[in-house]
């Protein structure tokens, strides 16, 4: 109690370095978004305004219409507390007390991670009842075909682009991925996909590489722990996907 502003003061300049240095993949990839109260709100977007229709001279303008799509989303709190006694800070030779709090703002830290690869791992069931990764959705490659390869990345990109939005304006959205999102296991295999000029696995030296440069690679140990194969592709930051 002598020291409570001083020791205040360290322990959150402490915990807010070990949250700024903590090692994260998800905010490479994710949105960062912001809410005000702990009420639940919609994320809403807006469908496509249709094609544009010809007018005749003399003729009028006609009216379009829009749809609209919305996601339910909340604020959470999530905390642990951990005591120490003045005793242990006056006989602090180790730095402990600064190194709890750090440890603190990793913690916090990792937990936003482990949420947002629950995402991923979990698939959950989203608005339309449909799960997240799903064949309706059009975003599911499953079987032999689905392995790490340069024939597995063109087929998930040229199905990113062909994408549809809900009211079928547009027949294909052109996403373009961005990221790829994977294990740590499988990252050598993705660098050297995208790095490589000629494509890795032909006999021909000539041919060159489809996927080369195609996204950004980002790999997590959590995904490891989920699935040694499966992987991921988002779009850019300016397409919805995950929100922090």
């Amino acid at each position: 109690s002598d020291f409570a502003n001083i020791l205040a003061n360290v322990a959150n300049k402490s915990m807010l370095k070990g949250y700024e240095e903590s090692p994260e993949t998800f905010d490479v990839w994710t949105s960062v978004g912001n809410l005000s109260d702990f009420k639940t709100v919609s994320r809403v977007d807006l469908g496509l305004l249709p094609s544009l229709a010809k007018v005749d001279g003399g003729a009028e303008n006609t009216y379009a219409t829009m749809s609209d799509r919305g996601v339910s989303v909340m604020l959470a709190t999530y905390g642990k507390l951990f005591s120490i006694s003045r005793q242990a800070v006056i006989n602090d030779d180790l730095n402990a007390f600064t190194k709890v709090p750090s440890k603190m703002g990793i913690a916090a830290k990792r937990t936003i991670g482990n949420l947002v690869y629950a995402i991923l791992t979990g698939n959950p069931t989203m608005a339309d009842s449909v799960a997240l990764f799903h064949a309706t959705h059009g975003n599911l490659l499953t079987g032999g075909s689905s392995a790490l390869s340069a024939a597995s990345l063109d087929t998930g990109r040229s199905t990113m682009a062909k994408q549809k939005d809900p009211d079928n304006i547009k027949q294909g959205l052109n996403i373009i991925p961005a990221y790829w999102i994977g294990p740590v296991g499988l990252l050598g295999t993705a660098k050297q996909l995208f790095a490589s000029q000629t494509e890795p696995g032909q006999s021909n030296p000539g041919v060159g590489n489809r996927v080369q440069g195609m996204a950004t690679p980002v790999a997590d140990a959590r995904l490891d722990a989920a699935s040694a194969t499966a992987w991921y592709l988002a779009g850019g930051q300016q397409y919805d996907t995950i929100e922090v």
